[in-house]
């Protein structure tokens, strides 16, 4: 079997999608991680975080880079903040860097997440990006060598594109949303549209924790911290990226013409769509795409025979 090798950028420590992404992929001989990057706030402690999963996994070997915590332009959030489920790790180690240096280096020496990305893309060119989180990393990855990126295959999480609201990854780092989407052309998003049906309810949380399993367990102590900071439901919105990396069949895909609003108190980071609207059947330029519609039940077989 021909495995399908993944790099994954993620803001992991915060909401549990990003570990239950990481779980189903750990999960699916189809897939091979490649490498990690972690991005938005501090990106040094969402990299140890990846290390111990991917440690309680068995799959220590696996690299991973801290990446940019701070957006390209707007400084809207704190880039020292500590991930919401920092708590739970099981191996904390300090790495002695300045908050102001932190998301630049990594344990192994100098390696970037972008210097990862790229690399990645150079070792392999079939390599598919998940890209979970603000899209800084490889939006530096996109400034630096716009051609390979040109050519990467990315398939991210973020956006709205049935409504006119900013959504959480885009709003983040809409500058950079904006230079992959005008970079990258093999790019497809799975906007807030879709991920938002992918609730998990008490039944299915009550029956993972009967298992008694060490990585469900360590994923559930995730949940319980992020519900006890947010109050929000468990939501598996990056879970999709990996879903339809194993069944295509899961969302029905659309081209579109977007860009992202930059400006605009009530507007930024909003997507807008670019296609001719006083047309009835306007041409649609470019490759981009995006989910319209998400079939539930092959999501929720796909989790309830892997997860």
């Amino acid at each position: 079997m021909k495995k399908t090798r993944i790099l994954i950028d993620t803001d992991l420590g915060d909401d549990v999608d990003d570990a239950a992404a990481f779980m189903l992929a750990f999960s699916s001989p189809e897939l091979e991680l490649a490498g990690v990057t972690t991005v938005f706030k501090d990106t040094e402690k969402r990299a140890q975080m990846v290390r111990d999963l991917l440690e309680l996994w068995g799959q220590p070997s696996v690299p991973v880079a801290a990446g940019y915590g701070r957006a390209l332009i707007e400084r809207r959030f704190d880039e020292t903040e500590e991930p919401i489920q920092y708590g739970i790790l099981r191996h904390p180690w300090e790495t002695g860097a300045a908050p102001g240096q932190r998301g630049e280096t990594s344990p192994e020496g100098e390696l970037r997440a972008d210097d990862l990305i790229l690399r990645s893309l150079k070792e392999d060119e079939d390599l598919v990006i998940l890209a979970m989180g603000a899209m800084t990393n490889l939006a530096v990855a996109c400034i630096r060598d716009p051609e390979r990126m040109r050519r990467a295959k990315v398939i991210g999480m973020g956006g709205a594109f049935l409504n006119s609201q900013p959504e959480w990854n885009i709003i983040c780092d809409p500058e950079a949303a904006r230079i992959v989407m005008e970079t990258v052309e093999d790019l497809v998003m799975m906007g807030l549209d879709v991920t938002k049906y992918l609730k998990i309810g008490e039944e299915r949380l009550d029956a993972w924790r009967r298992r008694g399993d060490e990585r469900m367990d360590y994923f559930l102590a995730g949940v319980e911290a992020f519900q006890k900071a947010t109050g929000y439901p468990v939501t598996f919105h990056d879970v999709l990226l990996v879903a339809y990396l194993l069944d295509e069949q899961v969302v029905s895909l659309k081209k579109g013409e977007f860009t992202v609003e930059l400006g605009g108190g009530l507007t930024r980071g909003t997507m807008v769509d670019r296609t001719g609207y006083y047309e009835i059947d306007p041409p649609v330029r470019g490759s981009f795409r995006f989910a319209d519609r998400v079939d539930l039940e092959r999501f929720f077989r796909i989790l309830d025979e892997r997860f």
